[in-house]
């Protein structure tokens, strides 16, 4: 009888340690495609900011043109500097809340992974530790 305890607490250890290390892997590609998608919405965002940045541009040219003024002189041409300014900062600002958000997401998934390995390897010391004793038994 202490064979088959040994076993079944071999088979049942075994399984719990593959079924812990799956998890930790599953995490950790979990992490890895929200990053992708957070890069993947800052590439959006910066196309949208493009076409405001168009749109804005083609209003103001128009509304100087109808004024009478050339386009891309005086006011205007401040106005578009500015305009373009400000959409570079945010550009810069979503590059870097993006950077940092596939940082943490990645670094979140390594950490997941790590902790289920070790949880894993716990769990397999324990298992045998529980089969010594039901051998001794």
């Amino acid at each position: 009888m202490t064979w088959l305890a040994v076993a079944v607490v071999t088979v049942t250890t075994v399984a719990q340690f593959q079924q812990t290390r799956a998890a930790g892997q599953i995490a950790q590609g979990e992490s890895k495609v929200q990053a992708k998608a957070e890069e993947l919405a800052a590439v959006q965002r910066e196309g949208d900011r493009k076409a405001r940045l168009a749109e804005a541009l083609a209003s103001q040219n128009a509304l100087a043109g109808a004024g009478g003024i050339a386009a891309f002189e005086g006011s205007p041409l401040t106005i578009l500097k500015a305009d373009v300014k400000a959409e570079e900062v945010a550009t810069e600002r979503d590059q870097f809340q993006t950077n940092l958000s596939v940082m943490t997401g990645l670094a979140r998934g390594s950490i997941a992974r790590k902790q289920a390995n070790t949880a894993a390897n716990i769990g397999l010391l324990r298992g045998g530790a529980k089969a010594v004793a039901a051998a001794d038994n």
